[in-house]
């Protein structure tokens, strides 16, 4: 549930440029509210969502970000409504982003050194480095949530060749 959280304070900097508590939290108490929330628009996301990748990416009227975390054979990610493209793109890059900075070194304190990018006009140049500035990148992120000493493991660690993929960004 942290790790949600994170996701969501990263996607909070990136569209109110450097404020990552302007986010608020909501819980439900079954999936099916969740997504009756999300077809309302009374979220625009929801942190957590089991993916099964044989069916769930077919359901219809969801939009799923790359899996972020995975334990059990389960995977998770960001959930969005699928008639919002722009927000379910939007969500989808943020999330990248942390692991591209992890792939590249760049951490929090060096989150300048995310691309620049034009992907949502002008105004949102920064969001990439305005998310890594806010959370850090994915192995800070669970180092923080799970502990310093933490051991990642399986499709939780970065694409390492041979054994990849697991977690693996599109290039910038």
């Amino acid at each position: 549930v942290e790790l949600d959280m994170e996701f969501c304070r990263a996607l909070s900097a990136s569209v109110f440029q450097r404020t990552p508590d302007n986010v608020s939290f909501q819980r439900y108490s079954d999936d099916d509210d969740i997504y009756i929330a999300l077809e309302n628009g009374d979220i625009d996301v929801y942190a957590g969502g089991e993916v099964d990748v044989g069916s769930d990416f077919l359901l219809p009227g969801l939009s799923f970000s790359n899996p972020y975390f995975h334990e059990g054979g389960k995977a998770f990610a960001l959930v969005t409504r699928e008639a919002d493209e722009q927000w379910a793109d939007f969500v989808y890059w943020v999330t990248m982003a942390t692991i591209y900075a992890e792939e590249n070194g760049i951490t929090q304190n060096t989150s300048n050194e995310m691309p620049l990018v034009n992907l949502f006009g002008t105004g949102l140049q920064r969001l990439l480095r305005d998310a890594i500035l806010a959370v850090g990148n994915y192995d800070e992120m669970y180092r923080r949530v799970f502990g310093q000493n933490a051991t990642r493991v399986g499709l939780n660690m970065l694409n390492a060749s041979p054994f990849g993929p697991q977690h693996y960004p599109l290039p910038f």
